[in-house]
């Protein structure tokens, strides 16, 4: 009860608007990561329709498992910020470096889609680091 008074003193009127955007998009991009997983686990996945990255081919379960990890670690990074702790702010600030080096070698293949999470993930970045007082320790 302390801490949430603490936070609604600092930050004028409970969790800012930009923190919940942040965690609401990771969220939609920790879905998106975990759907892409599932496909590439079923090779099944919109890359295997150019053929000049069919060198991907086999190395679709680790981009899987990774993609994988990178979804959970979002889900659970929007959980914990919309409870205001410092694991979210921590891992969300992990999920959008990785996501956004992830996605820079899908620039190639779908430009527009990659572009566009690259610029969620800086817009998740700019929430978090923006209002880093919100979160304990921050």
């Amino acid at each position: 009860m302390e801490e949430q008074q603490r936070r609604e003193r600092l930050t004028g009127m409970g969790r800012p608007g930009l923190v919940t955007f942040a965690a609401l998009m990771m969220f939609a991009l920790g879905g998106f990561h975990i759907l892409l997983a599932i496909s590439e686990f079923a090779r099944s996945t919109w890359v295997l329709s150019r053929l000049d990255v069919e060198l991907l081919i086999p190395i679709l379960i680790v981009l899987g498992i990774f993609d994988l990890i990178i979804g959970v670690i979002a889900v659970s990074a929007g959980v914990s910020i919309l409870r205001g702790g410092s694991f979210g702010l921590i891992m969300g600030f992990v999920f959008a470096a990785l996501s956004a080096i992830r996605w820079l070698f899908y620039i190639p293949v779908s430009p527009v889609l990659a572009v566009v999470i690259l610029a969620l993930d800086a817009l998740v970045m700019y929430g978090l680091a923006e209002h880093s007082d919100y979160f304990p320790g921050g």
